[in-house]
């Protein structure tokens, strides 16, 4: 059994253990922390992740299942307040060995993941499998309850509503324009808003 704290680096197993005790489940009951486990929504609260996993060796691929879990934070897309929850992810993945281009869009229809190799020596890469399934659950538009109406309207008056006394203003001329409209007029073409 690992250790009760990993980095992303505590997830590499090599091959050849593995290999040493094939019937051998290895269990991974610990906390895990990985850097930039957020979108552009919520994000993964310290990079903290719980793991509860087994590895074991099937032949000649990795066998990977087990449960993740993270608490994550956001901001509610509606009132902007924040939110918060907590993910609970099944994990069944599968490495196999491969080298070629060809394999590796075989492992992309049969949703494999490759061994890496470290120094000449095959490994088991367990930080992808956890990154990719956390980052794929992070909720992508979260909100902080089904009957969240909003920003209060007293408090945050939205900035889109246009008054009556606003209809009859011309609009605004961009400064950038200025020089344009100089040359316009020099060149004896009204400028917009100038009557010939």
């Amino acid at each position: 059994m690992a250790s009760n704290q990993s980095t992303g680096e505590d997830l590499i197993f090599p091959l050849s253990m593995l290999h040493k005790r094939p019937e051998k489940t290895h269990e991974i009951k610990n906390h895990a922390f990985l850097e930039d486990l957020r979108i552009s929504a919520a994000h993964v609260v310290d990079g903290q992740v719980q793991l509860d996993l087994e590895i074991q060796l099937s032949q000649e691929d990795v066998l990977v299942s087990g449960k993740v879990s993270a608490k994550w934070s956001g901001e509610c897309r509606r009132c902007i307040e924040e939110v918060s929850g907590v993910l609970d992810l099944a994990i069944d993945e599968v490495f196999r060995a491969g080298s070629s281009s060809e394999s590796q869009v075989k492992f992309e229809v049969e949703d494999a993941f490759p061994f890496k190799e470290i120094n000449g020596e095959q490994i088991v890469d367990l930080e992808e499998v956890v990154r990719d399934s956390v980052l794929l659950t992070l909720p992508f538009s979260p909100l902080c309850s089904e009957e969240c109406l909003g920003p209060d309207p007293e408090r945050f008056p939205t900035k889109n509503s246009v008054g009556e006394e606003d209809m009859d203003l011309p609009p605004k001329k961009d400064p950038r324009w200025a020089v344009l409209d100089q040359l316009k007029t020099d060149s004896g073409i009204p400028s917009e808003g100038t009557v010939a």
